[in-house]
């Protein structure tokens, strides 16, 4: 019984190691990339719109992760701040659901939770 409470107790404490690491890994800024509607091998990069009156900056589409849980978004030059949430592979921006399917120093990727389309984002880190 000791060593069954001695497992539960070091696998949780991995749990929680392994969570907030991942959480490290958000911190920063990510700008969009590529997005697709069915499976990895469809990604298509996305194509700069060109216009007189946008910026470059304006027409990407960026997060940026803060310490104190909110996030910053600019999408084509609409702004929004909400609070996040990572919890094991559910990650919630606001009141959506997104299901991460890889994280890394450089790299994320992550899909809509439960929605009509199987729809992927992938960004680049950028700061």
């Amino acid at each position: 019984m000791r060593i069954l409470i001695m497992l539960t107790l070091i696998l949780g404490i991995n749990s929680c190691k392994a969570q907030s690491i991942s959480e490290n890994k958000l911190i920063g800024k990510w700008v969009l990339v590529a997005e697709t509607d069915s499976f990895p091998d469809d990604i298509e990069p996305l194509t700069e719109k060109e216009s007189e009156s946008n910026s470059k900056s304006e027409l990407e589409t960026t997060l940026t992760f803060n310490k104190d849980k909110t996030i910053f978004i600019n999408q084509m030059g609409n702004e929004y701040q909400a609070i996040y949430k990572l919890s094991d592979s559910i990650l919630t921006i606001g009141n959506r659901n997104y299901i991460l399917i890889e994280i890394d120093e450089n790299k994320l990727i992550y899909k809509n939770k439960g929605g009509l389309f199987n729809k992927h984002y992938e960004y680049k880190k950028i700061k």
